[in-house]
């Protein structure tokens, strides 16, 4: 959770924040930043700390979970809804109090396709609203206690897609004799659970296919933070969502992060962990049918992993994240070494069209890029297209939201 002071910024400071310059290789697109939410009455009242944030599928809503301290001190977890053109407040509503202070517990918020169900995680609780009443529909709970967190499954995280809700489930991260996870499918009006399924293994994300029907987790087969995969062993799976048979088994190469499915239910991007920061590092697309690699993103200087979202046609990737300087791994908070950078590509061709330069100070990491002080690692650095592909919401402690624009064509082109 962020310090108070991280929602005092001036509004000419958070400006600053998407003065995104154009690359050398002339890039097709530009950003044009239209709202920055923490410059907003609402949160100089609830001070605190985005945990994870949304937009909606028009690109009209900027929702976003706050992790917040309560008067009497515990931890709490509001939502809130900002309308992004007009930059104003439309709705808020505290979703989860008394939160333990484990800080595996995972963070996320999400729309459903249709834009009409919010799923927010606060770490224990798993919530869908109806959007935009905030009425709470029904919940799934899992509030682990720091002497149990080896003896219970804790939320790890959440897929939506077309009428399905997936939820992934497993032990405490350090465990190494129940090294087990729990999916559940549920109806997403109701929250009926339709399947449940266990598969061994530790998992760092779930995604459903865009017609619900198949579902990726990646389950790397050694410790956290092992970057490599041993020859001969998979680390993406991609099941049936009801039954968890195995539909398609690969090695992906390295430690995988998260998997997505992109466009439909035949293509399959991977992203590595987030964790190393290697030049080499690249986001992989794979053919399904064939199981066989179909294509390679790579970032040259800084190698590519973090946060990915992509158009709902699967023509626009966009992927965030924060660079280390690996030559420099001091751990004084006096001198930022990395900071956060932005990348485009359109797809199938795989065409880098837009890359940003180091965004603004806000964004410079002194030191490891977290804050346990309240039990709550910092937010990651996270990026989210709307499903039109017109907008793009980036951001950790400070959330920048801008349109997405075809940028002219060089003179003489």
């Amino acid at each position: 959770m962020q310090r108070n002071l991280c929602f005092r910024w001036t509004a000419a400071t958070a400006m600053l924040l998407f003065s995104l310059s154009a690359r050398a290789q002339e890039p097709s697109y530009r950003l044009k930043e239209i709202f920055v939410p923490q410059t907003s009455e609402f949160t100089q009242q609830h001070p605190g700390g985005s945990a994870s944030f949304d937009l909606s599928p028009d690109g009209k809503t900027l929702a976003v979970e706050f992790g917040t301290q309560e008067p009497d001190m515990s931890i709490g977890a509001w939502v809130a809804l900002w309308d992004v053109d007009r930059q104003r407040l439309i709705g808020a509503r505290q979703v989860d109090r008394d939160i333990p202070y484990l800080v595996w517990y995972v963070h996320q918020i999400r729309f459903s396709p249709d834009g009409r169900t919010l799923l927010v995680l606060t770490g224990p609780q798993l919530a869908a609203l109806s959007f935009p009443e905030l009425k709470v529909l029904y919940t799934f709970e899992e509030r682990v206690l720091p002497e149990n967190a080896q003896k219970q499954m804790f939320i790890e995280g959440f897929s939506v897609a077309a009428d399905r809700l997936a939820i992934l489930e497993q032990y405490d991260h350090n465990s190494d004799h129940d090294r087990e996870l729990e999916v559940k499918v549920a109806d997403l009006g109701t929250g009926k659970v339709l399947a449940r399924w266990r598969k061994p293994g530790l998992s760092r994300s779930i995604a459903l296919s865009p017609d619900a029907n198949l579902l990726a987790l990646t389950i790397n087969p050694a410790p956290w933070g092992v970057r490599s995969i041993p020859q001969g062993a998979d680390n993406i799976f991609v099941l049936t969502a009801n039954s968890g048979g195995v539909v398609r088994a690969f090695n992906s190469g390295y430690a995988a992060g998260n998997a997505e499915f992109v466009g439909g239910n035949s293509t399959l991007i991977t992203m590595p962990i987030y964790s190393d920061f290697e030049p080499e590092d690249a986001a992989m697309l794979w053919n399904l049918k064939t199981g066989q690699l179909e294509q390679k993103l790579g970032y040259a200087k800084y190698g590519l992993r973090g946060g990915m979202s992509f158009s709902a046609n699967g023509a626009l990737l966009a992927v965030a994240a924060f660079w280390l300087n690996p030559t420099d791994v001091r751990l004084d908070r006096n001198t930022p070494r990395g900071g956060a950078r932005l990348l485009l590509w359109t797809l199938p061709k795989g065409k880098l069209v837009y890359s940003s330069e180091k965004l603004a100070q806000e964004y410079d990491f002194g030191g490891l890029p977290m804050n346990l002080s309240w039990g709550f690692l910092s937010p990651p650095i996270l990026v989210r297209m709307s499903a039109l592909g017109n907008r793009l919401a980036v951001g950790g402690g400070l959330i920048s939201v801008s349109s997405l624009e075809t940028a002219p064509a060089p003179p003489g082109k």
